[in-house]
């Protein structure tokens, strides 16, 4: 269980990644659109999704 907490912990920091580097390029070549706020969204959530792992990965089930 531990490699599958490692693995959705990556992916999950992967995705927050993206989603900054896609707001970047949102900024850059659109401005200030709504827009902005998808991957706004999306980075929040991973945070939450990367916090919830890291708790998950102290339970002693997950271990």
């Amino acid at each position: 269980m531990y490699i599958v907490l490692v693995v959705m912990l990556v992916l999950a920091c992967a995705t927050l990644f993206g989603s900054g580097y896609y707001l970047a390029i949102i900024k850059e070549k659109m401005g200030r659109t709504v827009l902005i706020a998808i991957p706004i969204a999306i980075g929040v959530f991973m945070f939450n999704v990367i916090w919830a792992l890291v708790e998950l990965g102290k339970s002693p089930h997950w271990q």
